[in-house]
């Protein structure tokens, strides 16, 4: 029986079985072998049951997939820096200024006590698009020379999205429950009090720079998170696009004076008048984040010199895509 985890034996314990309200009717009811496990057959077709042994190749795409997760689970018992994997850990790589600013929300859960104007070094780039001091140098080196020693090691890796050749998806090598936490426990605030409904939005900076609009930033539970990497022999620059999310945030992991070029340029919305208008240029600062909403245009200047490295987290709220709202 084919399901989320590749081909699986089992025995069919019930034919023509009448399930829930949602299922119906279904063909089969199968009883994996090594779980125990019910599950439904929906259709009597190859590509979904077929008799023990007689299973289709696996198509490449589900066997890299699957390769992935089971080598990136187990590169996390070998990591040259172990700690990284730990989110009891999250708050030291977080600095001083940035955990006393957030502090009140993640004491309170109150979301109105997070005030955007005490972030360490807060500036509105442009219209909807916001940078503050945000990590430790030391867990931005510690990052980068755990990816290097994955990259070098041999294992399983993917292009970090459709775009980019060079990098790393972080969720595949063991880190998809330490960014999870991070979002949940020190980055959400954030996205409601800039990206959030109008009653959390925040008033400490002004509106019309801000540019907030309501696309789930109270709601983000699911992302796809990344290191993307820049030189001239690599990627060296990315055309003006939208991501693949509705909030984004973007940290330079590599110093400033180790790359020449390679500036982030802002346009204006998806769909709006000034979607092909310049309005900013942005370098990186190691530690630093940038945040902007997904569908904001935006691209990379080509790299003259040097290695540019970007932590990049592209999150959703898929309860706010189910909204009047988002429709």
């Amino acid at each position: 029986c084919f399901t989320a985890h590749g081909w699986l034996e089992g025995t069919v314990v019930q034919l023509d079985f009448d399930g829930d309200k949602d299922s119906g009717r279904v063909p089969y009811l199968v009883e994996l072998d090594a779980s125990g496990q019910e599950v439904l057959a929906p259709k009597d077709i190859p590509e979904l049951i077929v008799a023990a042994g007689q299973q289709p190749a696996e198509p490449w795409h589900l066997k890299q997939a699957r390769e992935l997760r089971e080598r990136g689970f187990e590169y996390a018992k070998e990591a040259k820096h172990k700690v990284l994997f730990d989110p009891s850990q999250l708050s030291r790589w977080f600095l001083p200024g940035f955990l006393r600013a957030t502090g009140a929300w993640r004491a309170s859960g109150d979301v109105k006590m997070l005030k955007l104007n005490q972030l360490p070094g807060i500036k509105v780039e442009t219209t909807g698009v916001i940078s503050f001091q945000c990590l430790t140098l030391e867990f931005c080196n510690l990052l980068v020379e755990e990816i290097l020693k994955y990259q070098a090691g041999g294992f399983p890796q993917r292009p970090p999205n459709s775009m980019n050749n060079y990098g790393l998806v972080l969720n595949g090598i063991g880190l998809k429950p330490v960014f999870s936490a991070m979002l949940q426990d020190y980055l959400q605030g954030i996205a409601a009090r800039l990206f959030g409904p109008e009653d959390m939005r925040d008033s400490s900076l002004p509106a019309k720079d801000l540019g907030g609009e309501n696309w789930g930033g109270d709601s983000l539970s699911a992302h796809h998170t990344f290191v993307v990497r820049y030189q001239p022999d690599e990627d060296q620059s990315l055309d003006m696009h939208v991501d693949e999310c509705d909030v984004t945030f973007n940290f330079a992991l590599t110093p400033a004076d180790s790359f020449e070029g390679n500036d982030l340029v802002f346009c204006g919305m998806l769909g709006s008048v000034s979607h092909r208008k310049h309005l900013h240029s942005y370098k990186h600062q190691q530690g630093r984040c940038v945040m902007h909403l997904g569908k904001r245009r935006h691209g990379a200047l080509p790299i003259s010199s040097g290695r540019r490295m970007s932590l990049i987290m592209w999150c959703k709220s898929p309860l706010f895509r189910q909204s009047d709202e988002y429709l």
